[in-house]
């Protein structure tokens, strides 16, 4: 009988374990992703081509935009996923599961995006081991698979979705 206790002991630290390990990546993540959007905006304010500034054309708005809604995003569903995790105690753990779950599926999406447009905007300088960017998006790349990846964890968010039926949907979504 204490064999099974421990092993189920174990079994949750693990999955605590995991969610706080992942809920950690998806906040280093999202500072990479700030950083990372700093770095973009800072080389199209500088960087000269045709006679004016890349962050004068129009597509390079477009994307620096597009970049700055993937960080906010990163960043909103980041501090959410933290907030929940500190409120909930012992019995919501479906809660956690989830906020934990859609926060790495969201910001790992957002690391795809945002590594994209960087480079994107800063070329070939920017893989190079002499500039910024190509450290904040390494260890975007890295983090997206540390504690499960986003397909990981969609895995887990559908799961959770699909065991609280129907009914459960909108409960789960407002946290009512």
């Amino acid at each position: 009988r204490w064999a099974m206790d421990s092993r189920i002991c174990c079994t949750a630290a693990m999955v605590w374990l995991r969610r706080r390990g992942a809920l950690a990546r998806v906040i280093m993540m999202a500072g990479a992703l700030e950083r990372a959007l700093e770095l973009s905006v800072q080389y199209a304010q500088q960087r000269v081509q045709f006679g004016r500034r890349i962050g004068q054309f129009q597509a390079i708005q477009q994307e620096l935009a597009r970049f700055g809604g993937e960080v906010a995003a990163a960043v909103a569903v980041a501090m959410s996923a933290a907030g929940v995790l500190e409120r909930c105690g012992a019995g919501h753990e479906v809660q956690a599961e989830l906020a934990v779950a859609s926060a790495k599926v969201r910001v790992a999406q957002a690391a795809q995006e945002g590594a994209l447009i960087a480079h994107q905007v800063h070329g070939a300088i920017g893989v190079t081991d002499e500039h910024a960017l190509h450290h904040s998006t390494l260890r975007l790349w890295a983090w997206r698979e540390e504690y499960g990846n986003e397909v990981e964890w969609a895995d887990v968010l559908g799961r959770a979705v699909l065991a609280g039926g129907a009914d459960g949907l909108w409960p789960a979504l407002t946290n009512n």
